[in-house]
Parts: structure tokens; sequence; C-alpha cells
């Protein structure tokens, strides 16, 4: 318990300032749902879809591949130089590349895309990808608070530079009349393009927190190592494929919809805008997800040596399922609150939520049981799993999008994240057996699930289907019962975990 502690410890850490950037981040979409029109917000959305797709070729699994082999090799300080040098000749020589096919890239992404977006774009991969192994070298060394500090620091410059451009500069265009400012302004900002402002927007704080980053590159020897370089990428070449894999899971979505949606282009895109907004409300299970796995993935290859390991990675991931149970529970008790965080235009999709909330919640499963390949050198299994999830997403959405639209595109990604949980766990047991408590990791689940069913069929039954404060009141009660019925089935257990308890039985059993 004491090691399951230090994990949460760490996920508390990394989860409160990751909460609290993401949160700042997350302003972004109220925002941008009152100053686009979904069109425009959907050419956003497709264009930074392009973003995870690329970050894959970026970093090819060099991230995992630095925490795999500094637990390995006696010099951690050989492994980290050789990968942020691969990372640094790999990044500039792909933009420059992506620069030189902005042309074809601009045509194929949108009709409105342009060259300069495609550029600002090869921009910011190389930025954020050349801090990849610094970020690393901060999570591997259990820098937590530096490495949340920055994080946020860059999601708040984000924010800055989005209010500068998108606010400030037409405030003063329209009321500083034709003077000094007048002039200065112009010749930083031209109206009518707010889609070139968000994303430079993001090439600005990019830049800047690669300058943040510099003590900790300092700190990292750059010396080249040919032989930790090809162990490196025998190691992480199969992440890639399961990072495409996932990137289609992820975000690909976005693009069959724009094909196979019946209508015209505007109404494509305006489709787009609104099911990439709902989707947003999903945030709080990413929150989660996101935070634990910048804990967990430096914890586990730590512990991967202990002799208790398996034992450890059983408990996590019970208490890790009724967290994002409880997520899942919490969000959809309280949907209308949720739901204002997006614009009145883009809330028609709010039936998407609920499967969205589960299908997150099952990708949390499968990124937690995917830590055994990575541990047993078995990644190929990884990749392979990933892309039958991705065949499952391509498959159901080009099929139904023309009938269904974007509720096709929800329940192919929760098709595609269960099966891949599933699939998972079933290959873990068999290469990297752990006694997990599937029965009460799937009571977590399915006592949440069944508390919002019966809080809607309560809804409907008392409240004639409208949301009132008498509604908040008794999910209120619902939340509580599920709370309640958790401590009291894992009370004992971490009892028994408490240090005053260890020692109690340490000296009656002398």
């Amino acid at each position: 318990m004491s090691t399951v502690r230090k994990l949460a410890s760490q996920t508390v850490l990394y989860g409160f300032t990751y909460f609290a950037g993401r949160l700042l981040s997350f302003m972004l979409t109220p925002f941008y749902t009152r100053i686009f029109a979904p069109s425009e917000y959907g050419t956003i959305s497709i264009i930074y879809s392009l973003i995870p797709f690329l970050t894959v070729i970026y970093s090819y699994g060099m991230e995992t591949g630095y925490f795999y082999f500094s637990n390995k090799e006696k010099d951690d300080s050989k492994v980290a130089g050789t990968g942020f040098l691969s990372l640094i000749y790999s990044s500039i020589l792909l933009s420059v590349i992506l620069m030189l096919c902005s042309p074809w890239l601009a045509s194929l992404v949108d009709t409105r895309a342009r060259i300069d977006y495609i550029i600002y774009i090869a921009m910011i991969l190389a930025f954020d990808n050349i801090a990849v192994l610094p970020f690393a070298y901060l999570r591997r060394h259990e820098k937590s608070i530096r490495f949340a500090v920055l994080k946020t620091m860059n999601i708040v410059l984000n924010l800055f530079f989005n209010f500068f451009f998108l606010v400030f500069c037409p405030y003063l265009l329209e009321h500083s009349g034709t003077g000094t400012v007048y002039n200065l302004v112009s010749h930083i900002y031209q109206p009518g393009d707010g889609v070139k402002y968000v994303v430079l927007s993001n090439v600005i704080s990019s830049f800047i927190m690669l300058v943040l980053l510099l003590p900790e590159i300092r700190k990292i020897e750059l010396q080249w190592n040919k032989e930790i370089w090809q162990r490196m990428l025998k190691y992480s070449w199969p992440l890639l494929i399961l990072g495409f894999a996932g990137v289609i899971n992820e975000t690909f979505d976005r693009a069959l919809l724009k094909l196979r949606l019946p209508g015209s282009n505007e109404y494509k895109l305006s489709q787009i805008g609104i099911y990439s907004a709902c989707y947003k409300i999903s945030i709080f299970m990413t929150l989660a997800i996101q935070s634990f796995r910048y804990a967990a993935e430096p914890f586990f290859f730590k512990q991967m040596r202990e002799s208790n390991s398996r034992d450890v990675y059983a408990t996590v991931l019970k208490y890790f399922s009724f967290i994002t149970s409880l997520i899942f529970l919490g969000v959809l008790l309280y949907l209308p609150l949720a739901m204002r965080i997006i614009g009145k235009d883009f809330r028609s999709a709010e039936d998407i939520v609920p499967i969205l909330l589960m299908a997150n919640l099952f990708l949390g499963l499968f990124l937690y049981l995917s830590q055994w390949y990575k541990q047993t050198e078995k990644v190929l299994y990884g990749a392979y799993v990933s892309i039958g999830g991705a065949v499952i997403t391509l498959i159901i959405n080009f099929i139904f999008i023309p009938k269904y639209g974007y509720m096709a595109s929800a329940w192919a990604t929760l098709a595609a994240y269960s099966s891949m949980a599933i699939v998972s766990g079933i290959l873990g047991q068999k290469h990297f057996p752990v006694n997990y408590p599937v029965v009460r990791i799937a009571f977590y689940i399915w006592f949440a699930v069944t508390l919002y069913v019966v809080s809607r069929l309560a809804m409907d039954s008392m409240f004639d289907g409208q949301w009132s404060i008498g509604v908040y009141f008794l999910n209120t009660i619902f939340g509580l019962i599920y709370i309640t019925v958790f401590i009291s089935l894992e009370r004992p257990s971490m009892l028994l975990g408490l240090p005053v308890v260890r020692k109690f039985k340490r000296s009656h059993a002398n």
C-alpha cells in the first residue's frame, strides 16, 4: 500500500497541475464556440487533427524507449543524450519536408486551409518534439513539480496569445483611431482570419516553452551512442504503428465525417465542429487518464524489478477503475452544467457524451493494461491490438456515417476502445499474468452505468424528463451511494495498508 500511496501522490500532483493547466486550455472551447461559427471551428478541428497524426512520426516512440533503457542501463546520460539528439535531427528534417509539401497538404486537408497553416504546424511539431526528451527527463527523475509548472505555463501562454490576437488586437483596431497604436497593431494582426491566429498562438507558446526548458537541456549530455540508438529504435518502432492506430481511433473520425457525410461542405464542417465541441466534455475523463499516465509510466518501469510489482499493478487498477467510473457517473449526473462549457449552437450532440465518456474509460483501461508489453519487450502485441481497434473505427465510421452522422463516430470510438481493452487484458494474462480483481473492477463500472440509467428513468418518471433542482438533489444522492459502496468494500484493505496497522501486525507477529 505504501507503493500505491506513492503512485497516488505523484498522480495527484501531476493531476492537480495538469488539471489546472487543462482547465485554462479548456477555456478555449467556450471561447472558440462563441466567436467562431461551427464551420470555422470545424476547420480548426480538422487542422489540429493533423498534429497528433504527425506527432507519432516525429516522436517514433522515443519517449517510452528512453524510460525503458534508462532503467536498464547504468549510465542514464548516454540514453538521454542519444535520444535527445535523435529527436533534434529528425524533427528538423521532418519539418523541412513538411514545409516543402505544404501546398499539397493544404489542399488535401480542407478547402479553407492555406499553406501558412501547414508551415505553422511544422514549426509546432518541431518545437514540441524537441521538448519531448527534456520533459521525459523530468519525469524520469521525479521532478514532477517542475514538469507540471512548465506544462501549465505552456497552456497559459497559448491561452494568452489566443486572447491577445482574437480579442485584444481587434479591440485596439476598433478603438485606437488611426494613430501610432493602430499602425503598430495592424502590422501584427489582420482581421478576418481567426484560424491563422489560433495556430500562430500555438507556435509562439511552443517556442517559448522550448526556451524555458534550457536548464533541463543543459543537464542532458549531448553524446551519441550508436549501439544504444539502434536498441532504442528496435524497441520503439512498433510504438510507431501503435501510435498511428491510436491517432486513427482518436481523430480520424473527423476526416471520415468530412468524407462520408452527405450535404454541402459548410454543413459537413458544422457537424464536425459540433461533434468536436461535445467530444470536449469527455475531457474530465481524459484529465484523469493523462494525469495517471504521467505518473504511472516511469513508476511502472521502476517497479518492474520489485518482487511484489504484480500485486501493486492489480491494486492500482482496482482504484483506477473506481476513479474513472466515478468521473463517468459524476459528469452524467450533472450533464447540463457540463454542457454549459460549450456554446448553445454546439449542444445538439449531447447524446454522444455518455458514449464518449465510457469510450474514454475503456481507453484508460487499455493504456493501463498495455504496460505489460512495454515491460516484456513485446511491443508488437500492442501494435496489433491498436491496429485491430483502428480497423473497427474505420469500418463502423465508413459504413454508418452516411445514415447516422456523428453518432456513428461516437459508437465506433466505444467499440474500438472497449475491444482493445478486453483483448489487451486477455493477452496480458497469457504473457504477463497479474491477478487483477476482475469481478470488483467490472462491478464498479457496471454499478456506475446502472446508477446513471436509474437516474434518467427517475427523471423521466418524476420530473417529466426536465432537469431541475429536484433532479440534481436526487442525482447527488446517487453519487453519494456510489462512493459509500466503494468505501464499504475497500475500507478493510485500505486500513491494512496504513503504517500504524502494519507496525501493530509486526509487533504481534513477533
